[in-house]
C-alpha cells in the first residue's frame, strides 16, 4: 500500500526527533574525529521501530527524505561549523533494509528507479578517485561577478547570462571558488553464489562520493545501500541505470551466503559420521562421466579444501590444491570442469584458455569508457573466484605470457597490477581445477608431460596432483554400457547427493572445520617423505617440500569431509595414495622407472641430465680437435656410450633451446661457456 508522501515541515521533525533520541551523541563522536570520519551510519531498523511511516517515507522518496536529514544534521549544534566550510558535510548513510529492498542486481526494475534500495556483489571494475565538480563557480568577463550553477547532469553546465549584469557573456570556471569532492566510478557484479545453470551474472553502475571513494578494490564482496537514478543515454530513448550509494560494507568472501537449516545440518552432521561418507560424496561428483575414481575423489579433497596455515613470522602457506587433468581428446574433462564450476564449487568460475588472456584470469589496468578517459582497474576470474574454485578448460591453449601471468595466483594466491602509475594487490585465495590436452592429441610415454603439453615446468610444478586420462580401447564397452543406460534409465546416472546439499556441506564444513595434525599422522607423512627422500641418494629425487605440503593439505581436506577437527592417519593415507598416482603418471623417468620430480618440476630427468653431460663432454672434445661439432660425429661418439640417434637430436634441441650451445654454421655446433 502506497504511504502518503510527507509535508517538508512534517517530514523535517520528525527526522529532528530520531536523530536527537538514537543519534545525537553518535553525531557528537563524529564530530569529535572529524573529518577523519565523516558518516553517520543509522540503522534502518531503529528508524522503523520508531516511526514506520518515515522509514517508508525514506525507501519511496529518498532524495527528498536525505536532503531533509542533511538540514537536521547541519541544524544541530556540533562543533565542527569551521572544518565544515573547509572539508563539507557530515553524511548520513542507512544499513539493514527490510529484505524487500534488498535486490538481486538482475531483479531491478523501472519500479525501482527513485527509491532506496540496497544490492550484495562482487567489484569488478573500479576507476582512479577524481575530483568531480558539484557547484561551479564562472567568473563573468563583463563584470567580474562569480556565478554558482548547480551541476547536475554528465557535461559541465555553464551560465548564459551573467546574474548580476543579466548581460550575455563569456564565463571562466573559477576552480577555487567551485565546491569539488571525490568521484569514483564502480562496477557491481552479481556474487557468484546467487548464479546457478551457466546463468550470466547481471552488472550495474555505481557512483561514490567523498568518504566512501577508495574503499572498495576489484575482486571485493560488498554490501551497499543507495537510490537508484537514471541517466540519458546518447541518442536513445533508453535510459542508463546506476546506483548513488549512502552506505558501503566490505564482506569477507566466506560461504555465510548459502543458508543451513537446522534440518539440514543434522543431514549433514549425519552423513559425515556415515562409514562410506567418501564414496558418497566423491560418487556425487559429475556421475554422468564414467570412471575418473581417482580424480574425482582428488576434486572432492579440492572443493573441500584445507584451512591456510598463519606460520608465527606472518607468513602464509595456500590450504588450496590445485589439480591439472591431462587427458586425450574426448575423455570427459571439460564436463567435469564445468559440473563443478557450476553444480558444487559455492564459488566456482569456469573458463577456456583458449578464450582467456592473463588479464582475463588475473586483473588488469585498462583505459577504457568505463574509466572515461581514465584508468580503470578490472579484475579476472582468479579474483573473482577469491574463496572458490577457478576451473580452467584448455589449459595448454593460452599463450606463454597469459599462463606465466598467474604464477604468483597459484602460490601466493595474491595478483599484483603495475600498470599507468597504478598498483594493487588483489586477494586470489582460489583453488586452481584445470585441464589440458598432449601436444600431439596422444600421449607418448617416452617423453616428458613438460614437453607433451606445452607448459612450462615452472606452471606444472604449481599443481599439487597432475593426473593423465588416456582413451583406453578395453574401456570402451564399459563406457558405451554408462552412457546408454543414462539415456535410457537417467535415475542411474542421478548422484548419491543432491548438488545443492553437497554445496551445502561443502560449505558448512569450511566454515565450521579447521583439522591439525595428529602425532601419528604426523609420523605418517614424516616417514613417507623422509624414506622416499632416502631412496633418491644420488640417483632420481622423488619428492620435494612442494609435495609434502601437498601431502599435508590433502590429509586436512581429508579430515574436513568428516567434519574431524583431528587429521587422523587414514587421512594421511589417503592423500599420500593420491599423491602416488599422481608421480606414477607423470613423474616416472622411463628409462629407470624411478619417480623422478624433475621430470614435473624441470622437465628433465636424472638419466637425461646424465645424458646431457655425455653430450657437452663430446662437443667439448670436438672442439678441441675441430674448432666446432658436427652433428654427424656428436652422434657416432654417443652411439659408442650407448645414446641412440633420436634422443642425441632431442638432446641437441633441448641444448639450442636453453642457450648452452650455438650453431655457428649449419649442422655444426659450439658450447656457450
Amino acid at each position: 500500500m502506497e504511504i502518503a508522501r510527507l509535508e517538508v515541515e512534517e517530514l523535517y521533525s520528525r527526522i529532528e526527533s530520531f536523530i536527537r533520541e538514537y543519534y545525537h551523541d553518535e553525531l557528537l563522536r563524529i564530530a569529535r574525529n572529524y573529518p577523519q570520519e565523516r558518516r553517520l551510519l543509522i540503522d534502518f531498523k531503529k528508524l522503523e521501530n520508531f516511526d514506520f511511516e518515515l522509514s517508508e517515507e525514506f525507501l519511496s522518496n529518498p532524495v527528498s527524505s536525505m536532503d531533509a536529514l542533511k538540514r537536521v544534521i547541519k541544524s544541530l549544534d556540533l562543533p565542527i561549523e569551521k572544518s565544515i566550510a573547509k572539508h563539507g558535510e557530515i553524511f548520513a548513510g542507512f544499513y539493514n533494509l527490510p529484505s524487500t529492498h534488498m535486490l538481486m542486481i538482475r531483479n531491478i526494475r523501472t519500479e525501482h528507479v527513485g527509491k532506496m534500495i540496497g544490492i550484495k556483489g562482487i567489484v569488478r571494475k573500479a576507476t582512479d578517485v577524481r575530483p568531480k565538480i558539484i557547484e561551479a563557480a564562472f567568473e563573468c568577463s563583463k563584470c567580474g561577478h562569480i556565478n554558482i550553477i548547480r551541476q547536475e547532469d554528465e557535461a559541465l553546465a555553464k551560465p548564459i547570462i551573467c546574474e548580476a549584469c543579466e548581460l550575455k557573456s563569456s564565463f571562466k570556471l573559477v576552480e577555487s571558488e567551485s565546491k569539488i569532492i571525490n568521484f569514483q566510478k564502480i562496477l557491481v557484479q552479481e556474487d557468484l553464489e546467487d548464479l546457478r545453470g551457466g546463468e550470466n551474472p547481471k552488472q550495474i553502475t555505481c557512483y561514490l562520493e567523498e568518504d566512501l571513494t577508495d574503499l572498495a578494490m576489484p575482486g571485493d564482496r560488498v554490501e551497499l545501500t543507495g537510490i537508484l537514478l537514471t541517466r540519458l543515454q546518447k541518442k536513445t530513448r533508453v535510459l542508463d541505470i546506476y546506483l548513488e550509494p549512502n552506505y558501503l560494507n566490505l564482506i569477507e568472501p566466506e560461504f555465510e551466503e548459502i543458508k543451513i537449516t537446522k534440518e539440514e545440518e543434522e543431514q549433514i552432521k549425519k552423513l559425515a559420521k556415515s562409514e562410506n561418507v567418501y564414496e558418497l560424496v566423491r560418487d556425487s561428483i559429475a556421475p554422468h562421466i564414467y570412471g575418473f575414481k581417482e580424480i574425482k575423489e582428488a576434486i572432492m579433497l579440492q572443493l573441500f579444501s584445507s584451512p591456510p596455515i598463519i606460520m608465527p613470522d606472518g607468513g602464509r602457506i595456500r590450504g588450496d590444491s590445485h589439480i591439472l587433468i591431462i587427458g586425450e581428446p574426448s575423455t570427459g574433462k571439460s564436463e567435469i570442469l564445468q559440473y563443478i564450476a557450476r553444480e558444487l564449487a559455492p564459488r566456482g568460475i569456469y573458463t577456456a584458455g583458449k578464450s582467456a588472456t592473463g588479464a582475463g584470469l588475473t586483473a588488469t589496468a585498462v583505459r577504457d569508457e568505463f574509466g572515461e578517459g581514465g584508468w580503470s582497474i578490472e579484475a579476472g576470474a582468479l579474483v573473482l573466484a577469491d574463496k572458490g574454485i577457478a576451473c580452467i578448460d584448455e589449459f595448454d591453449k593460452m599463450g606463454l605470457e597469459d599462463r606465466n601471468a598467474i604464477h604468483e595466483a597459484m602460490e601466493q594466491q595474491t595478483v599484483s597490477v603495475a600498470k599507468a602509475g597504478i598498483v594493487a594487490s588483489f586477494g586470489a585465495r582460489c583453488a586452481v581445477l584445470a585441464a589440458a590436452n598432449p601436444k600431439f592429441g596422444r600421449f607418448d610415454i617416452n617423453r616428458s608431460i613438460a614437453e607433451q603439453i606445452n607448459l612450462t615446468p615452472t606452471i606444472i610444478s604449481r599443481f599439487d596432483l597432475i593426473f593423465t586420462v588416456k582413451d583406453e580401447p578395453e574401456e570402451t564397452k564399459n563406457i558405451a554400457k554408462h552412457i546408454l543406460d543414462s539415456v535410457i534409465s537417467p535415475e542411474k546416472a542421478s548422484p548419491p547427493l543432491s548438488p545443492e546439499f553437497l554445496r551445502k556441506f561443502i560449505a558448512y564444513a569450511r566454515q565450521k572445520c579447521f583439522p591439525r595434525l595428529s602425532k601419528e599422522a604426523r609420523d605418517r607423512i614424516e616417514e613417507y617423505y623422509v624414506t622416499r627422500r632416502e631412496q633418491a641418494k644420488d640417483a632420481a629425487i622423488p619428492l620435494t617440500a612442494r609435495q609434502l605440503w601437498a601431502i599435508i593439505r590433502l590429509s586436512r581436506a581429508s579430515a574436513r569431509v568428516r567434519l574431524s577437527d583431528v587429521v587422523t592417519v587414514e587421512d594421511a593415507e589417503r592423500a599420500i595414495k593420491l599423491l602416488d598416482i599422481s608421480l606414477r603418471d607423470v613423474g616416472v623417468d622411463v628409462e629407470s622407472g624411478a619417480v623422478d620430480i624433475d621430470k614435473i618440476m624441470v622437465g628433465v630427468t636424472k638419466s637425461q641430465r646424465d645424458k646431457i653431460a655425455v653430450i657437452r663432454e663430446i662437443i667439448r672434445e670436438l672442439e678441441r680437435e675441430f674448432k666446432d661439432a658436427a652433428k654427424e660425429e656428436i652422434i657416432e661418439k654417443a652411439r659408442e656410450k650407448g645414446i641412440e640417434k633420436r634422443e642425441v637430436e632431442y638432446l641437441l634441441e633441448m641444448l639450442k633451446k636453453n642457450q648452452e650451445i650455438f650453431e655457428p654454421r649449419l649442422g655444426h655446433y659450439k658450447l656457450i661457456e
